[in-house]
């Protein structure tokens, strides 16, 4: 059986070690930030004293901003590294908008700025309320501004020196993603789309398949598997999309499992982090199997309760870190025999979790 690094020691490396420990894998996972090692899914760090990039078959990350470290290089060149094209490509902004782009794929129009810039005409020609964001950087809504015409430019909130783009406000009917898979076959298989609530930028909750979003399904696979084929991508890929006026426009793209994946942990036959190290390994891929209908909802925030375990009809996560009023900390899947039920079932738990309703 081949042996997997994942760089990065946070949450979507523990289930994807978790994941190939039911198939005996050894996936371990480096902290690339502050160093060592951890092996399987063991929240013990080791040091680096015995670590060798030649030990692993694969190489794989788990985000997308990898440190410029001679450790890192050491990894690249490793002939089982994987993503270097979209690694390259995708965590950039600039350059994740020019390839989006080129393939004809729709996206919001684009500027490159800085801080140096006078925003008067980027709201000149993108409209009067825009959307900083570092090219480089930033999840869950950090990184990111809101800027109306109105609000003078010397008040861009942008770091000097730091590259970023601009774009339109999007008012979007609603946040919807797809995630797939390719192999180095290029063969792709897709889930069905799911629906995603933010707050505050955070993704708070997820449902899938999402509704009423038959006439689009293809039309998102479409737009992933170019994505996926020009890069030569092998594994997971994400895309974050929104939908205004029955039309699809990608918003981000994630070369890696996502959190808008969770829930197929409990609703598919194949987990996203499964679907992924079979992609890794150029295994033949079938569509995972859907029934029904499944949700997640993120912990954010809170604090762990033993309480949550005694519902047998929810499947919950917990990520072991350190408390933080924002930060995930944890998830809840659960899942349903259709849409109505699942809505019914996500507010009761998402009551007890947080006590309130989930925002519709």
């Amino acid at each position: 059986m081949q042996r997997i690094l994942v760089l990065g020691s946070g949450q979507l490396g523990l289930m994807l070690a978790e994941a190939g420990a039911r198939w005996g894998m050894t996936i371990d996972r480096l902290d690339i930030d502050n160093g060592g090692i951890l092996y399987g899914s063991s929240g013990k760090v080791h040091s680096l004293d015995q670590f060798s990039p030649t030990d692993y078959d694969i190489i794989t990350i788990e985000r997308e901003h990898i440190p410029d470290t001679a450790l890192v290089n050491d990894l690249r060149a490793n002939p089982g590294w994987h993503g270097e094209q979209a690694l390259y490509t995708l965590a950039h902004r600039r350059r994740q908008k020019a390839l989006l782009d080129r393939l004809s794929i729709p996206t919001a129009a684009w500027l490159p700025v800085t801080a140096a810039d006078d925003l008067s005409p980027v709201h000149a020609r993108l409209g009067k309320d825009v959307v900083l964001k570092l090219a480089e950087g930033g999840y869950d809504g950090r990184g990111q501004w809101f800027m109306s015409a109105n609000r003078p430019v010397a008040e861009s909130p942008l770091p000097a020196g730091k590259a970023a783009i601009a774009e339109p406000r999007i008012d979007f009917d609603r946040e919807l993603s797809v995630l797939g898979a390719r192999n180095r076959a290029g063969q792709c298989v897709f889930y069905p789309l799911t629906e995603n609530v933010h707050i505050e930028g955070i993704l708070r909750y997820s449902i899938a398949p999402a509704p009423d979003s038959e006439p689009v399904q293809q039309v998102a696979e479409d737009m992933l598997g170019h994505i996926m084929q020009a890069l030569g991508y092998e594994g997971v890929m994400a895309a974050e999309l929104f939908i205004e006026g029955g039309k699809l426009l990608v918003n981000e793209i994630a070369p890696r499992v996502h959190n808008s994946g969770h829930w197929t942990q409990t609703g598919a036959s194949l987990n996203q982090f499964q679907l992924h190290l079979l992609a890794l390994m150029n295994s033949p891929l079938t569509p995972p199997v859907v029934e029904g209908c499944a949700g997640m909802i993120n912990l954010v925030g809170l604090e762990f309760k033993p309480a949550w375990l005694a519902n047998a009809d929810i499947d919950v996560h917990w990520y072991g870190k350190s408390y933080r009023p924002d930060r995930k900390l944890g998830h809840v899947n659960l899942s349903a025999a259709s849409h109505a039920e699942l809505h019914t079932r996500l507010q009761h738990y998402h009551e007890l979790l947080y006590g309130s309703a989930a925002r519709q």
